[in-house]
């Protein structure tokens, strides 16, 4: 067995040696001018090949191919990686106007208002107008979703020309809760209509018809009967509780006076515990109109924010 190793082991290493033999005869057969072409070729193509790999490499870098991949991770929904690209593309590349407003929108999306407002700081309020529609219609975006609903109107009022001038108008008046201003601009003929038109005016009418419960009228009616502002709100159960609390505070201070007399400390305990009851039970009666009437507001605000913010 051992003598079958090293006689393998043998044939190896002769095998080996056989090849390293013959190109040694092959390369001392060579002219020494075509070994030293041969040697250039070989320098020139791996020159050559190095160059290729790095211009490719640096092609995927440059300011094109690095809008088109910034504009990719945007669409994708890739918000934040797609800003510090568009922010390396404002660093080294020629101004765009494209990719500014990608990355407004990007800043927007992120909430990181500050460098948005940045920006159009820079361009001045009264410049505004002179931007192209789409930073225009961004600012306006920018605004609502700063929940600037005021700053809106008046940048409407000024006459700054926006795409969507009658969606942010009624928008803006529904949510800062501006029923009648939200329905009258609903009566309004526009000559052309779509889904958050149709649904904004659909809203506006609503919120304009709703039966809300007034304040003053539930203090009264607790003044008269316990609980009954907060059953004239629907809250039936915090009715009950209010009566049933005002109602046997009431009938025990009634019936400490009768016992005890005036001269007695208890009656006049119970009796104070029963008319801060009472007056808890007209301050909740107010408060329940308030209350209800924030529910009805609520959903109309957010039925408006649906609409409103579905296209952002």
């Amino acid at each position: 067995m051992t003598r079958y190793n090293e006689s393998s082991r043998q044939k190896q290493t002769g095998y080996h040696d056989g090849k390293i033999l013959i190109f040694r005869r092959f390369w001392r057969g060579i002219h020494p001018s075509s070994a030293n072409w041969l040697i250039n070729l070989l320098t020139i193509t791996l020159l050559l090949f190095s160059m290729k790999a790095f211009t490719q490499q640096n092609s995927l870098y440059d300011c094109d191919n690095s809008k088109l991949f910034a504009g990719y991770l945007f669409n994708t929904g890739q918000y934040e990686l797609s800003m510090h690209e568009l922010e390396r593309i404002g660093f080294f590349c020629e101004y765009d106007s494209t990719s500014q407003l990608i990355l407004l929108k990007a800043y927007r999306k992120l909430k990181k208002f500050n460098k948005s407002n940045i920006f159009y700081d820079r361009v001045g309020y009264e410049n505004i107008k002179n931007l192209s529609p789409e930073f225009r219609e961004e600012y306006i975006r920018l605004l609502m979703t700063q929940q600037r609903y005021a700053d809106v109107q008046k940048s409407i009022a000024s006459e700054i020309p926006i795409k969507q001038k009658y969606e942010h108008q009624i928008g803006a008046s529904l949510l800062l809760k501006q029923w009648e201003e939200a329905y009258q601009l609903s009566l309004q003929d526009v000559p052309k209509t779509n889904y958050k038109i149709l649904g904004l005016k659909n809203v506006a009418e609503k919120s304009h018809s709703a039966k809300r419960k007034s304040p003053v009228l539930a203090a009264l009616m607790s003044v008269v009967l316990p609980g009954s502002g907060k059953a004239y709100c629907g809250y039936w159960g915090d009715a009950a509780i209010s009566f049933s609390f005002v109602a046997s505070g009431a009938f025990f201070a009634i019936r400490g006076f009768q016992e005890y007399g005036t001269s007695n400390a208890y009656p006049w305990i119970i009796g104070g515990i029963a008319f801060s009851y009472y007056v808890a039970n007209i301050y909740g009666g107010a408060t329940s109109a308030i209350r209800f009437n924030d529910n009805i507001d609520h959903g109309f605000i957010h039925e408006t924010e649906e609409i409103l913010y579905s296209d952002y």
